[in-house]
């Protein structure tokens, strides 16, 4: 099956990020595209930046192209599991290709929504610039290929001027959030020098959280007021970027916040025991076989002396008779479809075409498993904390 994109992060930006990596190069294509942006206008931008311009920045090389002087999330979260988050960030640039900094998109799917988005441009000389949300473009995720054909993934791009070696850019935006499982990730490492990173998070009464840090020792958040925790960090080391080295992301630094509900909310994963037990309640009957894909099996494995040949006769129809096409719409993300509505049409990705097999496979007597997969090799370790980063499905089949 196609090794492509097939399951929902648990936040649009993360799952904006298994998807760009399999985008190719059609970014290129975007960024020429994003030349036909609306201008900035000259505005001050706001004092959480100008408290920045005479800080330091932070130990790096000759070769940073930037500094993350802030960064800084805050998360409230409602009492019925909606999510409120406000994210400030802000770069010194250091090197001309440290322009890239000045494009932000801030992704949004059926599951959250885009409330304010700002940006601005301290420039090393001159009058300020800012950027408004109706400069920004609104576009589906671009250079995503082979096979996905529908997604309710989305982007807000926005260009902020000025981007020269001694400016400061920054933006701010909030989102409203309603994930499928309650949590949320702090990076406070980056690719790049990190000054300040600091995560709030405010809580109704009655909820509480666990945190899971990755690659990093955990460290204990202040807490000013009942239901209000702030984690801080300060002088981050940039995560040296190298050739063949795995996902820089797989290296950094990040706590993984799970938020816990009272009784009879959405729990949070505890184990990947949860995340497995989550998944079949998505998966449920889906597997069940209709008369044709009995009949279908029977025609294909009628000649098949052995049990692996049999395997080999329904796993090579599914391969080359079922089409890789995505579509992937709210929970459609992770849920595969039926495997009789795959079957009909011949199409589906490879949650889709896995479930098929899966239901053929049952009707010779073969036991077949899900196995939920990133496919950025190193991204993903054995200490993880259970999350939804996948990006493809295959079966393990009982032999």
């Amino acid at each position: 099956m196609n090794s492509r994109l097939c399951f929902r992060a648990r936040s649009p930006q993360r799952r904006a990020d298994l998807l760009r990596r399999a985008a190719g190069g059609a970014l290129a294509l975007f960024a020429l595209w994003l030349t036909g942006m609306p201008c900035a206008s000259a505005a001050s931008a706001p004092d959480w930046m100008h408290a920045l311009v005479n800080a330091p920045v932070p130990a790096h090389d000759d070769k940073a192209s930037a500094a993350l002087l802030l960064s800084e999330t805050t998360l409230t979260v409602r009492s019925d599991g909606r999510m409120r988050e406000v994210v400030r960030v802000a770069y010194r640039i250091l090197r001309p290709d440290g322009d890239s900094y000045g494009r932000v998109t801030i992704y949004f799917d059926p599951q959250s929504r885009i409330l304010d988005l700002h940006g601005w441009s301290i420039p090393a000389t001159g009058k300020d610039y800012a950027v408004r949300e109706s400069d920004s473009i609104e576009s589906s995720l671009p250079g995503v290929e082979n096979g996905e054909l529908v997604s309710d993934l989305r982007a807000k791009v926005m260009l902020i001027p000025a981007t020269l070696p001694g400016s400061i850019i920054g933006y701010e935006y909030e989102q409203e959030l309603h994930p499928f499982l309650p949590g949320d990730e702090w990076d406070f490492q980056d690719s790049i020098p990190v000054r300040e990173a600091d995560f709030a998070l405010n809580l109704p009464a009655g909820w509480s959280y666990r945190t899971s840090w990755v690659h990093h020792a955990p460290i204990e958040p202040t807490s000013p007021a009942a239901g209000q925790f702030r984690w801080s960090m300060r002088d981050q080391p940039a995560v040296k970027i190298e050739e063949g080295m795995p996902p820089w992301r797989g290296i950094a630094g990040r706590m993984v916040l799970a938020l816990v509900p009272p009784a009879g909310g959405t729990p949070a994963l505890s184990s990947w025991r949860d995340l497995g037990n989550w998944y079949l309640t998505l998966v449920g009957n889906r597997r069940d076989a209709s008369p044709e894909i009995r009949e279908r099996v029977a025609s294909l494995t009628a000649a098949a002396a052995t049990p692996l040949a049999r395997i080999a006769a329904l796993a090579k129809f599914v391969q080359s008779d079922v089409r890789y096409v995505a579509i992937s719409l709210g929970i459609g993300g992770h849920q595969p479809h039926l495997a009789t509505d795959v079957f009909k049409h011949r199409y589906g990705d490879c949650k889709d075409k896995a479930t098929l097999l899966g239901s053929m496979l049952r009707e010779i007597g073969i036991d077949s498993y899900y196995v939920l997969i990133n496919t950025n090799r190193g991204e993903i370790t054995r200490e993880e904390p259970p999350g939804l980063h996948f990006n493809h499905a295959i079966l393990a089949i009982r032999l």
